[in-house]
């Protein structure tokens, strides 16, 4: 079998990208996780039970480079209107977590 510097090129292209999609995966299981807590806390309802992927950025964390995502969320305090949230994590820590003003 002869492999050549294009074929090898390709195979680490699709894995790094694998990787990334696994990486990403985690991280946003993570900002579910952490919402749900942060909600469940402040006895309020996580709507949808899910995240969005608002974006990302790369930043420099720990002297090391990484990505900042962020991730927009909706929850409610009396069940009949909706509020915005996000939680926004460098690398694989959580770094703040927001609610918008909302009824008590």
């Amino acid at each position: 079998m002869n492999l050549q510097l294009s074929d090898i090129v390709f195979i680490l292209l699709i894995f790094a990208l694998f990787y990334g999609w696994w990486c990403n995966s985690n991280v946003r299981e993570k900002a579910v996780a952490t919402a749900r807590d942060h909600c469940k806390k402040l006895n309020l309802q996580l709507l949808d039970e899910s995240v969005a992927g608002d974006g990302w950025r790369p930043s420099w964390a720990n002297h090391q480079p990484c990505i900042k995502r962020t991730y927009l969320f909706e929850f409610s305090s009396t069940g009949r209107v909706r509020y915005q949230g996000y939680v926004v994590f460098i690398g694989n820590r959580m770094l703040s977590i927001w609610l918008s003003p909302h009824d008590i």
